[in-house]
């Protein structure tokens, strides 16, 4: 991913939230979603150029469809 966000892409959730703390994927195991102990790895790119027009980004944590949650992301074009 750095090497990604190095060449010309930003990352929507950290550059409107730089220390908020939230997941996309939580393991079966433990009750990990429950306790919240996940990791974010559904990253919301954009190209450099369009991250002054976002407007949100985030993570849908209470769909329960899946190990993953849906992530958004709103960009005023």
């Amino acid at each position: 991913m750095t090497t990604w966000f190095s060449s010309g892409f930003t990352d929507a959730f950290r550059h409107l939230h730089p220390d908020k703390v939230e997941y996309s994927w939580w393991t079966f195991r433990a009750g990990a979603r429950g306790k919240n102990k996940g990791w974010r790895i559904d990253y919301q790119s954009v190209t450099d150029n369009l991250a002054s027009s976002l407007r949100s980004a985030g993570h849908l944590a209470d769909a329960f469809h899946s190990d993953h949650c849906p992530v958004v992301v709103e960009i005023d074009l």
